[in-house]
């Protein structure tokens, strides 16, 4: 931690290895992050399924209801925050302004701090009035807990942006990690004792705290809803702590740059000019983020009111879809909670496509520095060598994540789940979801790549138009009775894939670069349909005569050979791409030997 980290030298590196370095870097740490968050909500579903099916859906549901309106509010506080310092920062080093450098982070520091005090009071007086919209009351005591965490989300990204713009992507992966393992140790730790004390309490009194019921349907989402605001401490606790560590990796470790460049640096800008340059550079980001999330929230939104309305007006529909898993007390009692047991079921299948889109947009952020570097100093070459490494280990990792999430729907679901319902419910709305994935994951680099050619205005149009068409069509399914939330993926489906094709476009011709699509895109689609095939065949034959855990772990594990397989064949892996691995210049040059890298 006391070693300096040197940002000059770093800037002078061969550019696709410092993008795959820190794409290598955050990758992990993304991975690490979203592998505890996704054990974090199995556990939490789980530990409600301990205590009664019914409690597992509406959990996740209340769960999912706070992280809803939390996103749009954070999104617009730290949304383009980050990036906006990333950039700025990596464009002076490149222009060796250093003490431009050191000006953007005094500058953002009360920038951002006022910023999250002011989201922190929006998000405490929106809880009240966004759990009316929705008609979920028991939703508030999670929405209020997670407020905090806005506060800190802000004065992590001061750090975490100045780290990025430098190449140094090791403080943001550590304290990500750090703040994803408090949330998991106390939230879980905080959920089940306040559901354990909750349940114990009310059987031996009839009372909780100091509230006092009239039924025990009223009881048990009253303890559950206190319960999944517990869990949420987890949360606001590990951002905290995520921002001590950066704070004192600053402090301790330095600025990045060394003494003597300053003294041959160009004079900074004024805080003024600073101010307006990062406000410029965030808020068409910011914008551009705040409009894909918002397209979430109102999803969110219209599907759980449109729910509510068919509980209302045909609810016997709905019984005889989920009556079976126990939800009829939830379709026919006062207050109607259908609503959010079965959004609780969407948003478990969700956390699955968020894993996948989680690790691409870390491709995104790493991409950020060179392209700007690069379209910086106009270098056309580095240019596309960057843009087709982005666009390349997207597809990768991308297309046999999306179709393998398609194919094992059911099984992944049943396999992570002990809950019956999420399994069920979730599973058939994972199948859309997995090809949803694949555009989803894509358009966060892309428009990554938009920013850093200069082009911080089109993400925000991108974004608002795949809005538009996903909540239509969203809305258009959900509304019939036989599908309701099995449909809630459609238009997020046909809106992300729209995005996707209009955003390359855009990218092709401001850059002025032609990608090879071919070895970038084709080579891992076949690898991808391959594996999907083999996932599936494998799943149905060892299902046959092993428990269906076992079948699926055999599917997945058969799938990555067999893609791994086709991608070798095709020369789909260059030797900067491998060398990046363990021993990665051995494997490289054995691979060569036999002529399986392009």
């Amino acid at each position: 931690m006391s070693k300096k980290y040197n940002a000059i030298s770093n800037a002078e590196e061969n550019i696709s290895h410092s993008f795959l370095k820190g794409a290598a870097i955050l990758t992990l740490s993304m991975v690490v992050v979203k592998i505890i968050g996704l054990l974090d909500q199995v556990l939490l579903t789980n530990i409600y399924s301990m205590f009664g099916e019914e409690y597992a859906t509406m959990g996740s549901g209340l769960f999912s209801n706070a992280y809803e309106i939390f996103v749009v509010i954070f999104t617009v506080a730290t949304g383009g925050l980050p990036i906006a310092i990333s950039r700025l920062v990596s464009e002076s080093i490149a222009q060796k302004r250093y003490k431009d450098v050191k000006l953007i982070h005094k500058v953002s520091i009360p920038f951002f701090s006022i910023v999250g005090i002011v989201s922190f009071m929006i998000m405490i007086a929106g809880s009240f009035i966004y759990v009316r919209i929705i008609d979920s009351p028991y939703s508030i005591y999670a929405m209020l807990c997670l407020a905090p965490t806005i506060l800190f989300g802000c004065l992590v990204s001061i750090y975490r942006g100045y780290f990025e713009g430098q190449r140094n992507m090791f403080p943001t992966a550590i304290s990500e990690i750090i703040e994803s393992g408090v949330k998991l140790i106390l939230g879980l730790t905080f959920a089940y004792l306040v559901m354990k004390f909750g349940m114990d309490q009310y059987n031996a009194t009839g009372e909780f705290l100091w509230f006092t019921f009239e039924s025990q349907y009223d009881a048990m989402n009253t303890i559950l809803a206190f319960s999944v605001a517990g869990a949420i401490c987890g949360i606001s606790s590990g951002s905290f702590m995520a921002f001590v560590f950066l704070l004192l990796r600053f402090k301790i470790g330095g600025d990045g740059i060394p003494e003597e460049y300053y003294e041959n640096s160009l004079d900074a800008r004024t805080k003024r000019e600073t101010f307006i340059l990062m406000v410029k550079t965030a808020v068409p980001t910011a914008m551009g983020a705040f409009i894909m999330s918002m397209g979430s929230l109102i999803d969110q939104i219209i599907i759980q009111r449109v729910l509510k309305e068919l509980a209302v007006t045909n609810p016997q529909a709905l019984i005889d879809q989920y009556g079976k898993y126990g939800f009829t007390e939830s379709i026919v009692n006062d207050p109607i909670t259908i609503h959010t047991k079965l959004w609780g079921c969407y948003a478990a299948a969700l956390k699955l496509m968020q894993l996948v889109t989680a690790v691409t947009q870390v491709f995104g952020s790493s991409a950020m520095p060179n392209v700007t570097s690069a379209w910086t100093k106009g270098d056309k070459k580095v240019l596309k060598t960057s843009m087709e490494t982005v666009f390349g280990m997207t597809m990768i990792f991308t297309l046999p994540m999306g179709i393998g999430l398609c194919v094992l729907a059911h099984p992944i679901m049943s396999f992570i789940y002990t809950s019956e319902s999420i399994a069920a419910i979730g599973g058939n709305v994972l199948m859309l979801m997995g090809l949803t994935t694949i555009f989803a994951a894509i358009e966060t680099p892309i428009c990554s790549m938009l920013q850093g050619i200069g082009r911080t205005d089109l993400p925000m149009k991108l974004y608002a138009f795949g809005m538009v068409v996903k909540i239509g069509i969203t809305w258009m399914f959900v509304s019939i009775p036989s599908i309701n939330i099995q449909g809630a993926t459609a238009g997020s489906l046909i809106g992300y894939f729209l995005s996707c094709v209009v955003g390359i476009y855009l990218l092709i011709k401001h850059s002025k670069i032609r990608i090879n699509f071919y070895t970038t895109t084709i080579k891992p689609l076949i690898g991808a349909v391959a594996s999907g095939l083999t996932a599936y065949l494998v799943n149905a034959g060892v299902l046959m005569v092993a428990p269906h855990r076992v079948a699926t772990i055999c599917a997945i594990i058969a799938a990555i050979i067999v893609y791994i397989f086709v991608l070798l064949i095709l020369r789909t892996f260059t030797a900067t791409v491998i060398e990046f691995l363990p021993k990665g210049e051995k494997i490289a040059k054995l691979l060569a030997k036999f002529h399986l890298i392009g």
